[in-house]
C-alpha cells in the first residue's frame, strides 16, 4: 500500500508544518531530491509513491485518477498529523487537486507544479477516440514501447542523457532519476524500469479534465509552470487564472520537467509562498 516516506529522519521534524509531495507519471519521489531537501529546514516533508510502484496488480488499460486520490486520502488520514500542505508535479498536482476537492479538510494549501490541466474538449475527443475506436495518443504508444531494461545504471543514464526531454536536467538530478526509477534485476548488474510502460500508458489514457473544478478550490494555491511546457501552455494558464483568480501563478524558464530542471528555483518559490501565507 501507499506509505508516507520522510525526506529526512522523522526525528528531526519537530513541530514543522506537514508537507506531502506527489510525483509525476513515472518519476519516483527520490528523483526530486534536489527540490525537496531544501524544503526540509522549514517543513516536515514526506513523499508518497503512486500505486504503479507498489501494486501487485497488472497494469489496467484504464484507471480513473480518483483511485490515486483515494490512495492519498487514506495515507494522509493514517498519518494523523492534521491537514497537509500538498505539493504535486504534473499527475501529482492533479491528484492533489482531486484530494482537495473530495476532502478539503485534509489539505491546508497547495502548490501545483505544471499540473495536467487538460481542456474539456480535448479530453472528450480523446475519450471518444480511445473508447469507441481504440485509438491511442502518440504519447501512449511511446510509453508502451520505451526501453525497460539496460545493461547497467550507467547505460540507462547514457540513454536518458541523449534524449531531448532530459536536456535541461543536470547530471546530478538525472542520476537521482536513474537510481530511483530503476532496480537491479539480478542479471549481471542489469537494471529494469520500475514504473512499467503499460502503467505509464494507463495514466495517460485516464487523465481527467479538472479545469472546470478549479473554481471550487478555497485553499491558498500557488502554481509553478515551465515557460516552454508542452503540457500547460498559455491558453491553459489563462483558463487557470480565470477559474482561480486568486492563484499565485509563477512561470520559470524551462519545460514540463521544471522541478527537475530548476529544483532550487522551484523550492525558493514554494518557500516564499508558504512562509508568506502562514
Amino acid at each position: 500500500m501507499q506509505m508516507l516516506k520522510p525526506v529526512r529522519d522523522s526525528a528531526d521534524h519537530g513541530d514543522r508544518p506537514f508537507l506531502v509531495f506527489a510525483h509525476a507519471n513515472g518519476y519516483p519521489p527520490e528523483a526530486y531530491r534536489a527540490l525537496l531537501e531544501p524544503l526540509c529546514d522549514d517543513f516536515a516533508v514526506f513523499t508518497v509513491e503512486h500505486r504503479p510502484f507498489w501494486s501487485a496488480e497488472p497494469p489496467p488499460t484504464y484507471l480513473s485518477w480518483q483511485h490515486y486520490a483515494h490512495d492519498l486520502i487514506g495515507t494522509i488520514e493514517s498519518a494523523a498529523r492534521g491537514p497537509a500542505i500538498m505539493v504535486g508535479h504534473s499527475m501529482g498536482g492533479v491528484v492533489s487537486l482531486l484530494l482537495c476537492l473530495a476532502r478539503p479538510e485534509l489539505c491546508s494549501r497547495m502548490i501545483l507544479i505544471d499540473p495536467v490541466l487538460v481542456p474539456y474538449g480535448f479530453w472528450f475527443a480523446n475519450q471518444v477516440l480511445m473508447r469507441c475506436f481504440g485509438r491511442d495518443l502518440p504519447m501512449v504508444t511511446k510509453a508502451q514501447n520505451r526501453p525497460h531494461n539496460f545493461e547497467s545504471y550507467q547505460s540507462a543514464f547514457d540513454f536518458y542523457r541523449s534524449k531531448r526531454p532530459f536536456g535541461g536536467i543536470s547530471d546530478d538530478v538525472l542520476w537521482d532519476y536513474v537510481r530511483a526509477g530503476h532496480a537491479q534485476d539480478g542479471t549481471e548488474g542489469s537494471v529494469s524500469l520500475r514504473w512499467q510502460g503499460a502503467w505509464e500508458a494507463c495514466v495517460y489514457r485516464s487523465a481527467p479534465s479538472v479545469i472546470r473544478s478549479l473554481r471550487k478550490i478555497r485553499q491558498p494555491t500557488c502554481g509553478i509552470v515551465g515557460e516552454n511546457s508542452d503540457v500547460i501552455g498559455p491558453v491553459a494558464r489563462a483558463r487557470w487564472r480565470q477559474a482561480m483568480p486568486n492563484v499565485e501563478l509563477n512561470t520559470l524558464e524551462g519545460g514540463h520537467l521544471i522541478p527537475l530542471e530548476q529544483p532550487q528555483a522551484c523550492a525558493n518559490l514554494i518557500q516564499k509562498f508558504l512562509l508568506a501565507s502562514d
